[in-house]
């Protein structure tokens, strides 16, 4: 009788074992046969404004929905120098080209959310995002830095607005920049007074951490666990500026954006990256088209740079050696010489209308080339001269 039971026992048991293998084995057949997490990468580089602009952002990031992604990952690394060899400090003031990264913005949000069926998670993957780039990567709620990230030179809006309007102007056109730019911070999650403290030298900022959370205070350090973010000075010594360590202004680097919970981690490779996202079991790198997207509206706008500087060139030279200007030559002479500056004028207007959200006005005051207003107005000065000319 007793080994009977043991009989049923061990039947039992075995059952149990069976039943109970099988629930855990449901699982991990589902996580084998999910599909894997598709991955596609942003490399934003170059001059920001003319390299790196809403159109080939744009064409990426309708590849990568057409791509079905499910992460998309943007990483900034935005050129900051005043020339090949000289870069730009952190204190450098850019703050003017928010307006410029508000036509970049939307991409990456409104955009986001109106284009895709399910809008991808999106990472900020900072190495340097100085100037105009420095507000891009609010929009996204995850922020990485690379070892040697930084993002600020947003500073001077005080300067920038010196001597516009009495101060009544002033204050109320500075009070509506930085609504704007407080605007991209509270949209993305983050504490507005952050960017204050990047776009206004001598704003004093100090932080402590309470509940694994930053707490902001506009003073000095007041206790032992309490930081200064901010000097709280209008200006830094040239030995701070040549070391790297302004405090005028706040600039962010993988420390204290990790510290302030700005960024989420820091990354030097793209699978350190994926890594810390929590992808790296179950994803894949899409073979998009953001790279020859880049490459070929960088290769478009310097053939159009090039050019327009010949035209103008030939323009220059035309004008030196007589004829319309000097009002010598036959009549037919002078008729063709004109024909030949209009067509002049309208290759380079099609050209800087075709381009003109890569050619703003430093690209203009850089390559000496005058703006569409000014363009349009001499060519009509030689349609007029021409309808007064007589043989």
């Amino acid at each position: 009788m007793l080994s009977a039971f043991a009989g049923v026992g061990r039947v039992l048991g075995m059952a149990a074992i069976t039943l109970l293998a099988s629930l855990v084995s449901v699982p991990r057949a589902v996580a084998q046969d999910a599909a894997p997490t598709r991955i596609y990468v942003i490399d934003l580089n170059g001059e920001f404004g003319y390299d790196i602009s809403q159109t080939p952002i744009r064409q990426a990031m309708r590849d990568a929905r057409n791509q079905n992604a499910d992460v998309v990952i943007v990483k900034i690394d935005a050129k900051w120098e005043r020339d090949e060899e000289t870069p730009l400090p952190d204190t450098a003031a850019r703050f003017d080209e928010l307006f410029r990264a508000q036509k970049v913005m939307p991409i990456f949000a409104d955009e986001l959310n109106r284009e895709w069926a399910k809008p991808p998670r999106v990472i900020m993957w900072v190495k340097r995002a100085m100037g105009g780039p420095a507000f891009i990567p609010f929009v996204a709620p995850e922020i990485y830095f690379t070892a040697d990230g930084k993002m600020g030179g947003v500073g001077g809006i005080g300067t920038m607005l010196e001597g516009k309007g009495d101060e009544v102007v002033r204050q109320k056109q500075y009070s509506l920049r930085m609504a704007r730019a407080e605007g991209f911070l509270i949209r993305g999650g983050y504490d507005p007074i952050i960017v204050r403290a990047m776009c206004q030298p001598g704003f004093l900022l100090t932080y402590r951490m309470e509940g694994g959370k930053p707490v902001f205070f506009e003073r000095a350090p007041e206790r032992p666990d309490e930081f200064a973010l901010t000097s709280g000075e209008k200006g830094d010594s040239m030995q701070a500026i040549i070391r790297g360590t302004t405090k005028s202004v706040l600039t962010l680097d993988a420390d204290t954006a990790r510290a302030i919970n700005v960024s989420k981690g820091t990354a030097d490779t793209l699978d350190d990256l994926i890594f810390q996202l929590g992808l790296s079991r179950n994803s894949t790198i899409i073979e998009g088209q953001s790279k020859r997207y880049q490459e070929n509206w960088k290769r478009d706008i310097n053939n159009a740079t090039k050019e327009i500087k010949k035209i103008l060139e030939d323009f220059n030279a035309d004008q030196s050696g007589g004829g319309v200007v000097a009002g010598t030559g036959s009549y037919e002479q002078r008729t063709q010489s004109r024909g030949k500056q209009i067509r002049q004028y309208d290759t380079i207007i099609n050209k800087l209308k075709m381009y003109e959200e890569a050619f703003g006005p430093r690209w203009h005051q850089e390559n000496r080339v005058p703006s569409i207003a000014q363009l349009i107005s001499e060519r009509e000065q030689i349609e007029l001269q021409q309808l007064i000319d007589k043989k």
